[in-house]
């Protein structure tokens, strides 16, 4: 089984982003291991681009940001078996810059999956452009899985895929290394401890349920009966409990059903 991967760095910076306004901390000083995305791949590509400057931004600051990410790259290219594949910058339209990053990405998809260099493309993105590439990918042999954040990722561009593996907060927490990974969901929590007074989400993992309840004490309580029936989750947030389940196995959690 030879494994290809093919990451967007837009869509990691993006996560980073939304990682450190979810959990309300500075993620300033900590760095992607890329090694974490890396592995079990036998190559990874990693597309980006110098970032083009900002109306109204001094010349100091965009050198900043241009030292930043070269730094990002040349950690990346430091990874074994890990390559930056770099696009264009082109003046201030970043959607222009966007777009060659994307067909840079597209076509080596498609080369290396009709070449027969691999038998499973691992792309992570949420971009909705890549759906003519996801479209022509299955009239090929190669297994697509797509890794993405769900939340936020078109379900025509899910569908197309063989398999979807969840990229959320705390995924991209575990890659970071962040001291308060394992902090934000408490687990294992013994029945007597808790009183759940309302069946407020239902969902599904691999085929078996995925309820949350109302608590007294803590507002949300999960339990994952495909993975352990007997483990509880609890946390401020139900979305805590999708997203921390979600990082654990690897696989999405779909949720049927919201009483309110």
């Amino acid at each position: 089984m030879t494994k290809y991967a093919f990451v967007d760095g837009g869509f990691i910076d993006a996560m980073v982003r939304k990682t450190s306004e979810y959990f309300a901390i500075d993620l300033s000083r900590n760095k992607i291991d890329y090694r974490a995305i890396a592995g079990g791949h036998q190559r990874t590509f990693y597309y980006d681009a110098l970032p083009a400057q900002k109306d109204n931004e001094s010349g100091e600051e965009y050198e900043r940001r241009v030292k930043r990410k070269r730094e990002q790259f040349e950690l990346v290219n430091r990874t074994p078996f890990m390559h930056v594949r770099e696009g264009l910058t082109r003046g201030q339209n970043k959607t222009l810059r966007q777009k060659g990053v994307d067909i840079l990405l597209a076509i080596d998809v498609f080369k290396h999956a009709t070449s027969g260099h691999m038998s499973e493309a691992h792309i992570m993105t949420k971009d909705l452009d890549f759906f003519p590439l996801f479209e022509a990918l299955r009239d090929t042999p190669v297994a697509v899985h797509l890794h993405c954040y769900p939340a936020e990722t078109s379900s025509e561009l899910m569908a197309l895929a063989d398999v979807v593996v969840p990229v959320n907060p705390f995924k991209i927490l575990q890659w970071m290394h962040h001291q308060s990974k394992d902090s934000y969901v408490e687990w294992n929590i013994a029945l007597g401890d808790v009183n759940p007074q309302k069946l407020c989400m239902i969902g599904n993992y691999e085929g078996l349920d995925f309820y949350i309840y109302q608590d007294d004490d803590m507002p949300f309580v999960g339990r994952a009966m495909a993975y352990n029936p007997s483990s509880l989750m609890r946390s401020n947030r139900w979305e805590h409990i999708v997203d921390a389940f979600e990082a654990r196995v690897g696989k999405r959690v779909h949720l049927d059903q919201l009483n309110r």
